[in-house]
């Protein structure tokens, strides 16, 4: 019994060891060796469009426009020693929502509900207004921080509004409805 209880030890002073060699623990690093890069993202929104035909909104799409970027705060789930929400701001670099509405064939259109890919959290779909989506400063955006992935989000893809306030980004677009 003694040896088993010395190995165990043993083992826990080699992964901390290890953990502190490598700056993080084992469980991070696979973490870290694992995530995905700006380079790598891959996107497609599935588009529903009020009287229209469905499409889908790829990354290959919003490419072929200039990266516009903007600034946007959002508030996003605390950390363990505070579970509250907490606000950030972040520069945040991807498509205008003008841009994607011309794509999908809608400029005019007077508003979009975009739905989040946790349901669970995020009961209720983000309503966007013809004003904020006709602005500038609404993106499909897919950069954080000028080389990160969007942070909280499993889908990687966006909807953020310069304008729009902290309740207003929805980090893991599942589908977009256009109104028209």
């Amino acid at each position: 019994m003694k040896k088993i209880v010395s190995l165990a030890l043993l083992l826990a002073m080699m992964v901390a060891i290890f953990a502190s060699c490598m700056g993080t623990t084992p469980d991070a690093a696979a973490e870290a060796a694992t995530a995905i890069t700006v380079d790598e993202v891959n996107f497609a929104i599935p588009v529903e469009i009020d009287g229209g035909e469905s499409t889908t909104y790829t990354i290959e799409q919003a490419k072929a426009h200039e990266l516009t970027k903007i600034y946007a705060s959002y508030r996003y789930g605390g950390e363990d020693s505070w579970s509250g929400p907490q606000v950030t701001t972040a520069i945040f670099e991807g498509v205008k929502i003008k841009d994607f509405l011309a794509d999908i064939g809608c400029p005019n259109a007077t508003g979009l509900t975009v739905y989040h890919s946790d349901s669970e959290w995020y009961k209720e779909p983000f309503e966007y207004s013809a004003e904020l989506i006709q602005e500038d400063g609404s993106l499909i955006a897919w950069i954080q921080n000028k080389t990160e992935i969007v942070k909280n989000s499993t889908t990687f893809v966006a909807l953020v509004c310069e304008n729009g306030g902290v309740n207003d980004m929805c980090s893991s677009i599942a589908k977009i409805v256009v109104h028209q």
